[in-house]
């Protein structure tokens, strides 16, 4: 009983934290219509004061221009030591708010108030990387975009796929796509087949169950040998559907390969 009284009492409490209205208007931040802090400046420098305004903590907020990623530079003034905040979800159109969101989703501000021994310990303690993260992950998302192009990948309406990074200079097609599922709202379910008529690998656009795998796959595709990749739809632009034109094929075709799987006769000999 006291097992179950525990487990009723901790999911009402997160769902009163997920409930939380947050706003943050002429200088003051409020959690459910409750002034918790305030707010000096404006963005990207501003600073957090406590409730008595006698605590300060400077945010710098920050992004990287190539990718659009973003995070938040605290400042202690006792120490004037910083270290960087991410976000759980930002808002452009309200990036106090998404700044303060992070407060929370940190433990460094609640309906309390500013949480200041929280705080001063983050910012004075190990640095948490998260500008050399987003950073690194931009740049190998450019080196992947390079690595993709230089396949080359081209499909023609039939559904084969072509590239220019296959080892037969007399045979360039590699395998093909084909459309497994349709509804009014598009594609749902393509299928690709290596040249020996194998399948290799199965993406689903809605959240979908495969035979033999143990969840639901949404904006994935799952390999003959299990294992699943993310590949987001791409429709921008489409007036009238040509395989050949389909950027959401070409795409999964081109993460097959970079993940190694070169199609042509994939599964020979297995």
């Amino acid at each position: 009983m006291k097992k179950i009284l525990c487990t009723i009492t901790a999911t009402i409490f997160t769902i009163c934290a997920v409930a939380q209205e947050i706003k943050v208007k002429n200088d003051e931040v409020k959690i459910d219509e409750k002034v918790v802090a305030y707010l000096e400046g404006k963005k990207p420098n501003f600073q957090v004061l406590s409730l008595d305004k006698q605590y300060t903590v400077s945010a710098e907020l920050k992004f990287l221009e190539s990718s659009g990623k973003r995070w938040m530079v605290l400042k202690s003034a006792k120490t004037g030591k910083t270290n960087e905040v991410d976000y759980k979800k930002f808002n452009p159109l309200n990036q106090q708010k998404s700044a303060m969101e992070a407060f929370i989703d940190k433990g460094f501000l609640s309906s309390e108030g500013l949480n200041t021994d929280a705080i001063e310990n983050f910012i004075n303690g190990d640095a948490s990387g998260v500008s050399t993260k987003i950073k690194e992950e931009a740049a190998a998302g450019i080196e992947k975009q390079k690595r993709m192009e230089s396949y080359q990948i081209t499909i023609d309406d039939s559904g084969s796929i072509y590239s220019a990074a296959s080892k037969d200079p007399n045979n360039k097609n590699i395998g093909t796509i084909k459309i497994a599922s349709t509804t009014s709202l598009g594609v749902q379910k393509y299928e690709v087949f290596d040249l020996d008529g194998n399948l290799i690998a199965t993406w689903y656009n809605m959240s979908s169950k495969h035979p033999g795998f143990d969840g639901y796959l949404y904006e994935q595709f799952i390999t003959y040998d299990s294992k699943v990749f993310k590949v987001k739809p791409d429709t921008a632009g489409v007036l009238q559907y040509k395989m050949s034109t389909d950027k959401t094929a070409a795409m999964i075709v081109k993460e097959l390969m970079f993940n190694g799987y070169t199609l042509q006769h994939q599964r020979a000999g297995k």
